[in-house]
């Protein structure tokens, strides 16, 4: 029987995150120069720190990795300091982003409709084109990024793993149709799975700690240089 993969003591040696060089070699001919960030999850003060990870947030991550092609790019972060249903990134935060006037929007569902009691499928999916298809109308390109494995989450394992699989599992499949359909990008989070004993998420809840953040950003950046290399 072969032995499981050793778990990294740093971003330097796991392979989840970017490594030196990894996002000039990836993004090398991106155009994108305005990116607004979306989302029902909220932008931590304060990032849980694991050690030999940064505390960067997942989302200035990404915009540092997208200056080393364009240093001007401008960046535009709408996540709040809370959580939210998809209903309001689209009432509350997706006039903003079409007032920015930019080219690329990434739509973090950290999954925080997963967890609410009535949980309907089909109202989230339709909030979700509500959000993406007027993105698009406006010249964006569109990532949606949907969230870890949430039955390793402490914040939501009361719901119980067969619930939380079978809704996390709506809307993962939910969000792939849909980005098929818009012309856009999915980031499917749940299927990054990381050694035993490294774990992604804070103590505390849904955010997620500085190595889920450096996940997240990498698994981001290199979509978007998948991207390119389709293209």
């Amino acid at each position: 029987m072969s032995e499981p993969p050793a778990a990294a003591d740093s971003e330097a040696n796991d392979p989840g995150c970017l490594s030196d060089g990894e996002a000039a070699r990836l993004l090398g001919g991106l155009r994108r120069r305005r990116i607004v960030v979306l989302g029902d999850g909220r932008a931590p003060r304060r990032v849980e720190r694991v050690p030999g990870y940064d505390r960067t947030p997942w989302y200035d991550r990404v915009a540092d990795a997208l200056r080393v092609v364009h240093p001007s790019l401008a960046c535009l972060s709408l996540l709040g300091a809370r959580e939210q249903s998809a209903a309001a990134v689209r009432s509350r935060q997706l006039p903003r982003a079409l007032a920015f006037g930019g080219d690329l929007a990434v739509v973090h569902l950290a999954g925080h409709d997963v967890l609410r009691p009535a949980f309907d499928p089909d109202a989230l999916r339709t909030e979700v084109v509500r959000v993406v298809a007027p993105l698009r109308e406006h010249g964006y390109d569109v990532m949606l990024v949907t969230p870890f494995d949430l039955t390793r989450s402490p914040g939501a394992r009361l719901l119980g793993e067969k619930v939380l699989r079978t809704r996390q599992r709506a809307q993962s499949e939910a969000c792939a149709t849909l980005a098929l359909r818009h012309g856009s990008l999915h980031v499917d989070l749940s299927d990054r799975h990381p050694a035993a004993g490294e774990e992604v998420w804070s103590a505390d809840g849904l955010v997620p700690n500085s190595r889920g953040q450096a996940v997240l950003a990498a698994a981001v950046v290199r979509t978007l240089g998948q991207r390119l290399r389709a293209d």
